[in-house]
């Protein structure tokens, strides 16, 4: 009788620790989010070196979270690979192009991925 009660008690035990172990990897994995993104550049060739462009991802309205930031690498790539959940504004910005943004809505354990080809800016007139 002792024996199968110390039984059904490590039985619940085990069962108790599998599912707050799987509970807690659940909570750990869902709610956030993430943007990858690469930036393409009119009358540049992607074997070229390509300019630099800021990538900003803002909440929308902005104080209703933070903004993040970053810059594309030498390949036209981005990311935010941690970011909060809701509406943001994507804005990105280079020199000699014309600026690019986008509404963009990120729910939980959103993945996403964008591309974007910035156009020249016209040349200026005397």
């Amino acid at each position: 009788m002792i024996k199968r009660n110390i039984k059904a008690i490590a039985f619940a035990s085990l069962m108790a620790a599998i599912l707050l172990t799987a509970f807690s990897a659940s909570l750990a994995q869902s709610g956030g989010a993430s943007l990858h993104g690469w930036v393409a550049f009119e009358d540049v060739a992607h074997v070229d070196k390509q300019p630099r462009a800021k990538v900003v991802l803002q909440h929308d309205p902005p104080d209703s979270g933070p903004a993040y930031s970053t810059e594309t690498d030498e390949h036209g790539f981005f990311e935010f690979p941690h970011a909060s959940l809701g509406r943001f504004k994507l804005e990105i910005t280079a020199k000699g192009f014309q600026p690019y943004s986008a509404d963009i809505y990120m729910p939980s354990d959103f993945a996403g991925n964008w591309a974007v080809q910035l156009k020249a800016e016209a040349p200026k007139r005397p």
